[in-house]
């Protein structure tokens, strides 16, 4: 037989291959060059459009499929069906947890204390402090039977939450019983996320001496624990807010100044600042130290460490000291992201202030744009409001302030004229730096950064410019709620401002309102409809209108340009005859003598 004869005959077995009973044929798949069918990319057979199965040895078998469910798959192969799994249900998962939890070595210990501390926890309230001490001395000795150490309970969650049960509960001497056994391993304790929470109930619960101790376990530790630890960084920060002492809080900060400060021999008996006053002013040692505690603080920057008071704390110790621009531009630049979480607290706004008074152009954008989100939060803070008050004075671009802090701050109004701190921000915006509103202490702060070299715009100017920016809202506000400010010690003083400072075209329709309230007649101790005295026996009333005719008048004799525009309303719309009634009353007779 010749070779064309044979390969003939090779396609002919080919193309009858998979003939049935009846005889039918499989159709024929054309192939390509290479071997797969022209669908082969697309992972489909040519004919029927199969999805491709992938090889079943690579397929992970589900868990608990044995060789029956195997068995059952080749038999459903063979009939042409799927094999059906076993389901894996809520019941199967847990048996498998509980299979897990039984090879642990502490599982017998565990479920016998739970048993007693579930009581504990649940019934401490309808049970004597001695049944409660009891209980508390059962699981103490339950785990000293079967475990003898309790280091080593501490570092899983369920027993973690038992031992701090007994530091709660339990009596003196049970926690002294569980400190001696834990106290030598602080450090380690401090960073595991259960353990800490041991070692916090150690701090809350212990006595004077046992704080004394953790703190000083923290030695040597504090700054890479608080670096690279923020587990640890909370407790350094919960027991440097509220056990340290002052000796305690001075190790805590000595360790975040750097290697240079530490070494100084005097480093331990004086501040950062006192050591560098006595350095020459060019000394290369000056220069080391300032240098060394520069390096210390860049790696806390970005970091979560951020909002933690100590961290603050070192920060303005570094800029109330630091003289060197250079050094002092660069922390800038890399801090000004991160401020907005500082800002809450003493430190961290004049830590903000000073980025704000010595910062670049730039600088002062970025810092004013992450306050942006929060500018109500921080006119209602206690030290908030006096960085707002610190861009107020320093930064030029008055456009940008308006649009990042006073549009935000006039969109709730309300919210910042009902807190005491956001009445100080918009009396500031309108009258800056009035010793009848600001202490002198604030007023000294805020003139620290006056001569900084970024700004160059005269200050009444940029002053000028802002109460232009935040005026109209302010005295449409006061006009609308007249007589809420006007009937409140608190809040008169917003409006004598107002009066007093804006400009008279705007502040007309404020002027006449107040006005309103003098024009119904008056009788001495008598209420009106409202259970309320005329404005001229009101107590704060009689304040307000005494203090605008008197600051009209002094204002009259220092400018002659200046028009009394309130004294003379008051006169037009009252009147003489009814003014004269004002008398028969003292706070009355007080207005007409001013």
């Amino acid at each position: 037989m010749g070779v064309k004869e044979v390969k003939t005959e090779v396609k002919t077995e080919v193309k009858t291959e998979g003939k049935g009973a009846a005889g039918s044929k499989t159709p024929v798949r054309k192939r390509s060059a290479g071997g797969r069918t022209p669908d082969a990319k697309k992972g489909k057979f040519a004919a029927g459009g199969k999805k491709f199965t992938p090889n079943k040895k690579f397929t992970k078998k589900p868990a608990g499929a044995g060789g029956a469910a195997a068995a059952g798959a080749a038999a459903g192969a063979g009939t042409g069906t799927n094999a059906t799994l076993p389901k894996d249900t809520a019941k199967t998962r847990r048996d498998r947890k509980l299979a897990r939890k039984q090879k642990k070595p502490k599982f017998e210990l565990t479920q016998q204390c739970k048993k007693i501390w579930e009581k504990l926890r649940s019934e401490k309230n309808n049970m004597s402090k001695k049944e409660n001490h009891q209980l508390v001395d059962d699981l103490l000795k339950l785990v000293k039977q079967k475990e003898n150490k309790l280091m080593n309970l501490v570092f899983a969650h369920d027993t973690s939450r038992i031992i701090q049960t007994c530091l709660k509960e339990g009596n003196e001497a049970q926690r002294s019983q569980i400190f001696g056994e834990l106290k030598e391993k602080v450090v380690e304790l401090s960073k595991n996320k259960y353990a800490k929470n041991i070692l916090w109930k150690m701090a809350k619960y212990g006595t004077p001496e046992q704080r004394s101790h953790i703190i000083a376990n923290f030695k040597d530790n504090v700054y890479g624990l608080v670096r690279k630890n923020k587990l640890s960084a909370s407790i350094i920060e919960y027991t440097y807010n509220n056990y340290a002492n002052k000796d305690q809080r001075h190790m805590f900060v000595r360790e975040l100044c750097g290697k240079v400060y530490q070494l100084h021999p005097n480093s331990e008996a004086m501040g950062f600042g006192q050591v560098l006053s006595e350095m020459d002013a060019a000394s290369d040692e000056r220069k080391s130290l300032l240098s060394s505690f520069h390096k210390a603080l860049l790696p806390l920057v970005e970091k979560q460490v951020m909002t933690l008071t100590l961290v603050h704390k070192v920060f303005y110790e570094y800029f109330m000291h630091c003289d060197d621009a250079v050094l002092r531009s660069e922390m800038i630049e890399a801090i000004r992201e991160s401020l907005i979480h500082m800002i809450h607290t003493h430190d961290g706004a004049h830590v903000a202030m000073r980025c704000l008074w010595y910062g670049s152009k730039k600088d002062r954008k970025v810092i004013l744009k992450t306050m942006k989100e929060f500018v109500i939060k921080l006119s209602t803070e206690e030290f908030g409001h006096l960085t707002l008050l610190a861009a107020f004075d320093c930064v030029d671009d008055t456009v940008f302030i308006k649009k990042a802090i006073i549009t935000p701050m006039m969109k709730h109004l309300n919210e910042v004229i009902e807190n005491q701190y956001g009445k100080k921000v918009l009396i500031y915006l309108m009258s800056p730096r009035d010793t009848t509103h600001f202490l002198p202490e604030t007023i000294k702060l805020l003139t620290t950064g006056d001569n900084n070299p970024t700004s160059k715009k005269e200050m009444k100017v940029r002053h000028q410019e802002l109460v232009q920016a935040a005026v109209g809202g302010v005295v449409e506000y006061l006009t609308d709620n007249v007589e809420e400010f006007v009937f409140n010690k608190s809040r008169f003083l917003l409006m004598e401002t107002a009066i007093m400072k804006v400009d008279g075209k705007i502040i007309q329709p404020l002027v006449d309102a107040v006005v309103q309230l003098a024009t119904p007649p008056f009788e001495a101790g008598q209420k009106n409809e409202d259970d309320r005295f005329h404005i001229a026996e009101h107590p704060s009333g009689h304040l307000l209108l005494k203090k605008i005719i008197v600051g009209e008048s002094k204002k009259s004799e220092t400018d002659a340009s200046s028009c009394p525009i309130f004294s003379r309303a008051l006169m037009r719309q009252v009147g003489a005859p009814k003014l004269a009634t004002w008398g028969a009353s003292n706070r009355g007779t007080l207005i007409l003598l001013t």
